[in-house]
């Protein structure tokens, strides 16, 4: 029931993309899809389209804006969760996602964003023209990838910028470097080999209940920006207990504070960014830092290199994963076809510090096509 009302939901979106324009001049309505083929080691090649997006602009004056953005997933199946003892079960997988839902409007001297979205005010905000690959990468995935609920404030005075965000804290999870979508879990064909590791994650459907803060401030030129930023909420004891078994240390701390420096920097085609984040998950403190370089001629082909680590400070445990260090290479390049639509081919060599256990072949290639519309 709760998948035919999710499918429901989404084709009403896209009846009102005909509906809306009719009833108010002031409603835009974009989205894109990103079509992929994967070609990874591990796993049988395959195209898989990996997402849809729709999303609409409401200007409410001169001044205020509202934006809500939607996902949709086709390739996610149910999951099987619980022990192999044969209590295993089945949950449900929403393949509509709320990615973004806020309004935007000023306020004395700078502008209040209240609801969910980009987090504004902590690290190198990973869009698609900051990013610059299809992928996040390792760091990224950690520490700034997934939107935050609440309100942010940013002013800028001259050359100086400013920003401070109130917000429902992030979950302490993982994510799977060598995941993609549609991948192999078991059945006709060998599963896909990943390695888990350690992230700050999005988690609606299970709040933490704690707040957190955050803050960032710097310098934006034309050519360059340098900013500093902090953040400092709590964990949810579910999350530190996950963190004890993996590491085997007893802890009761609900530390979750991070902070960091961002920098980057622009000359004609070429550009660079070096990002360093710390962060303090309990008892655990993980470090992410990368650095890219980039040339991208104005509607040219563009290419990008960037280098990523995360690692923690406590020894390795070869038998699980989530204490392994984490160093990733990924090459990029990217064709313009057509104003908003390009193809993209992304390479990721993934490379861990197993403490002895075997090596995972978990590299991934694919070739994206990105339509905007």
């Amino acid at each position: 029931m709760k998948r035919h009302l999710a499918l429901i939901l989404f084709v009403a979106l896209l009846m009102s993309m005909t509906v809306i324009p009719a009833m108010s001049q002031d409603v835009e309505l974009h989205g894109f899809m990103q079509n992929r083929f994967y070609a990874n080691p591990n796993s049988s090649a395959r195209f898989v389209s990996e997402r849809v997006s729709l999303s609409a602009i409401g200007q409410f004056s001169n001044d205020t804006t509202g934006y809500v953005e939607v996902y949709y997933h086709p390739w996610l199946t149910d999951r099987v969760l619980g022990p192999s003892d044969g209590s295993q079960f089945t949950a449900e997988q929403s393949r509509i996602y709320l990615e973004s839902a806020y309004v935007d409007l000023p306020v004395a001297q700078g502008r209040l964003r209240i609801g969910k979205g980009r987090q504004l005010n902590f690290g190198l905000v990973p869009t698609y023209p900051n990013r610059k690959t299809s992928q996040y990468g390792i760091v990224s995935e950690t520490f700034t990838q997934d939107r935050i609920i609440g309100a942010q404030y940013d002013f800028k005075l001259g050359e100086m910028d400013l920003g401070m965000s109130l917000y429902t804290d992030h979950r302490v999870q993982s994510r799977k470097v060598g995941d993609f979508a549609g991948a192999p879990v078991g059945g006709l064909l060998p599963p896909t080999k990943t390695v888990a590791h350690i992230v700050d994650k999005d988690d609606s459907a299970n709040n933490t209940g704690h707040l957190a803060t955050s803050l960032r401030f710097g310098i934006t030129k034309p050519d360059y920006q340098v900013h500093l930023s902090g953040a400092t909420g709590k964990m949810v004891s579910e999350d530190r207990d996950v963190l004890s078994n993996a590491f085997g240390i007893a802890s009761t701390s609900k530390k979750h504070n991070k902070y960091g420096i961002d920098a980057s920097y622009k000359s004609g085609p070429f550009c660079m960014q070096g990002e360093y984040y710390q962060g303090n998950f309990s008892f655990l403190r993980i470090t992410g830092y990368q650095f890219l370089v980039g040339y991208e001629p104005k509607g040219k082909t563009r290419a990008y290199v960037r280098w990523s680590a995360v690692e923690n400070n406590k020894p390795i445990i070869s038998t699980n994963q989530l204490t392994w260090p984490t160093r990733q290479l990924t090459f990029g390049v990217v064709q313009p076809i057509r104003k908003g639509i390009w193809v993209e081919a992304n390479y990721e060599k993934n490379m861990e510090s197993t403490g002895g256990a075997p090596k995972s072949d978990n590299d991934m290639f694919f070739i994206e096509l990105f339509t905007g519309f």
